[in-house]
């Protein structure tokens, strides 16, 4: 797979944030496909393809009712990785402002994504879905 099809399926996966469909989701990852939150949380533990298939669409669509409006900047694709800069403004399902800024990192095996690291501003999240837990 060339880079600028790596892209186009990054993009088509990390789009899968606004309103996640775990069929699309199924066929843009691999069998052993990864995903995981660069943070350390209570909880916080990588997600193997069968778990994120039905945890991630689930807490999405808790968390952002109306969708997490993610909008795309910076893509690189070099070998078998493709890195993105992403945003996201949104109204959270707990009535707060939420507007995160992302850092996507993916590894792909043939034509699918094997692994998927996910940065953002974990105090944001922390204080728009955690506010009682201290820093």
């Amino acid at each position: 797979m060339d880079a600028a099809a790596q892209k186009q399926r990054a993009l088509a996966f990390l789009d899968q944030m606004n309103h996640p469909d775990a069929g699309v989701l199924a066929g843009l990852i691999a069998d052993d496909f990864e995903f995981e939150f660069m943070m350390r949380a209570p909880g916080v533990k990588v997600q193997k393809r069968d778990q994120f298939l039905k945890w991630f669409p689930k807490i999405m669509k808790s968390w952002f009712p109306n969708g997490l409006n993610m909008k795309f900047d910076t893509v690189v694709a070099e070998g078998p990785h493709v890195a993105v800069q992403a945003r996201a403004d949104t109204i959270a399902g707990n009535g707060k402002h939420y507007n995160n800024r992302y850092h996507f990192f993916l590894r792909f095996e043939g034509g699918r994504i094997a692994q998927a690291r996910e940065y953002n501003d974990t105090n944001h999240v922390r204080e728009t879905f955690f506010p009682e837990q201290p820093v």
